[in-house]
């Protein structure tokens, strides 16, 4: 009798110790800080109005980002490089192939005039990594996609993440607004790759 007791407590105990090892919280999610240098590729779509008709374009793009200065270079899906584009504390300046450079105080003012649709190349240097503005105290996470943020006259939502290194960040970004050069402007950028030195 004692033995079937025992038996019974023993059985009982490993019960309740599996109980409270078998389940773990999940993992904590570190938080982001803001990278003043970085690279990453991806590719981005752009759809806007000239001659009063819709255009739309698909490229893929590199970008390599320091304090100093944000280096873009856009190229087509076979790999031609259709622009390069440089912006430091002096102003910004567009490069294509067989043309003279470009140069502007304003990127979006120079890539309107080239490209036909704006580029906000300061911003996207904050949001390409989750956060709305240059104080970056507060990094955005996958719980604000269903968002629409204005920032800068765009409106801006993180339609996706990935999640690397138990960290969050932007996979896709999608941002419009209406411009007087180019009417309504809608841009979707996807992230394939960051390398950070």
């Amino acid at each position: 009798m004692r033995a079937i007791y025992f038996r019974f407590l023993l059985a009982g105990l490993l019960l309740v110790l599996s109980g409270c090892t078998g389940v773990r919280p999940p993992a904590p999610q570190a938080i982001r800080a803001y990278q003043p240098q970085l690279e990453m590729s991806g590719r981005l779509s752009a759809q806007y109005e000239a001659n009063y008709r819709e255009q739309s374009i698909s490229v893929h793009f590199s970008w390599a980002q320091t304090p100093e200065q944000t280096l873009i270079s856009l190229s087509s899906p076979t790999g031609q490089t259709l622009a390069t584009i440089l912006i430091t504390a002096q102003g910004a300046q567009l490069r294509q192939a067989d043309k003279p450079t470009k140069f502007a105080t304003d990127i979006n003012e120079l890539t309107i005039d080239v490209l036909g649709w704006p580029l906000p190349v300061a911003g996207l240097r904050d949001w390409l990594q989750g956060f709305l503005g240059p104080d970056h105290s507060t990094p955005l996470t996958e719980a604000d996609s269903g968002q629409s943020f204005q920032v800068d006259g765009w409106a801006l939502r993180f339609a996706g993440w990935l999640t690397e290194n138990n960290l969050q960040r932007p996979k896709r970004l999608d941002l419009s607004r209406q411009t007087d050069q180019a009417g309504m402007v809608a841009l979707r950028i996807v992230v394939d790759e960051w390398n950070m030195p």
